[in-house]
């Protein structure tokens, strides 16, 4: 036999060198694996509260935002209703002061109106029935109650027959027996006239009064 090989190993031996990978490899690989999911779990938490943290704060953007427009809202409709108040003060400063100055001014256009409507009527008392004179008062009239209305003053127009205290005034009582015809206005005496809703001179009416 020749000499023996140390190195030489036995026939029918198998002898596996154990793989690096096969020892340190696969549980390295668990580990990555299980902090890979960690971590993606860390992140889809973090993204969530982040998520959480943006709809918290438009929660906090639109109730300040509606807040906003609510008090705006109200401010725009209370300043609206102070204007509209602060408007009709002004326009009712506005007529009485026209009125006051002015009234005067309509009392004497009334009166002459009332002149003329006396005069006219005597005349057609005592069957003088001048037609040019009569025409010529029938247009001094009108004209004159043109120039009245053109200024916010017009004639009285009592809604029924019934006497109204607000806008008529009782110079004569007759006498009735029956109750149905008590406060009926029997016959109009003057003329009555207002300015806007301002009564200047209420009219004068005879007016029938109940006595049982």
């Amino acid at each position: 036999m020749g000499p023996r090989k140390e190195n030489q190993k036995p026939m029918g031996e198998k002898h596996h060198l154990p793989f690096p990978e096969a020892r340190f490899g696969l549980p390295a690989r668990r580990d990555n694996a299980v902090r890979d999911v960690r971590e993606a779990r860390g992140n889809s938490e973090r993204q969530q509260q982040q998520v959480l943290t943006m709809l918290n704060s438009l929660q906090q953007n639109f109730t300040s935002l509606l807040q906003v427009v609510t008090n705006r809202l109200s401010y725009d409709k209370t300043k609206e209703a102070a204007f509209d108040r602060l408007y009709k003060e002004m326009e009712d400063l506005k007529v009485d002061q026209e009125l006051n100055q002015l009234r005067p001014l309509y009392i004497d256009l009334i009166l002459l109106i009332d002149r003329m409507n006396t005069i006219y009527n005597d005349k057609l008392d005592t069957g003088n029935r001048n037609p040019e004179l009569v025409n010529i008062l029938q247009t001094l009239s009108h004209e004159v109650l043109e120039i009245l209305y053109r200024r916010g003053v017009e004639l009285i127009v009592a809604p029924s027959n019934k006497f109204d205290p607000r806008i008529q005034q009782v110079v004569e009582v007759i006498p009735t027996k029956h109750p149905a015809e008590d406060g009926t206005v029997v016959h109009m005496v003057r003329h009555g006239f207002k300015y806007k809703d301002v009564v200047l001179r209420p009219e004068e009416v005879v007016i029938k009064k109940y006595h049982g």
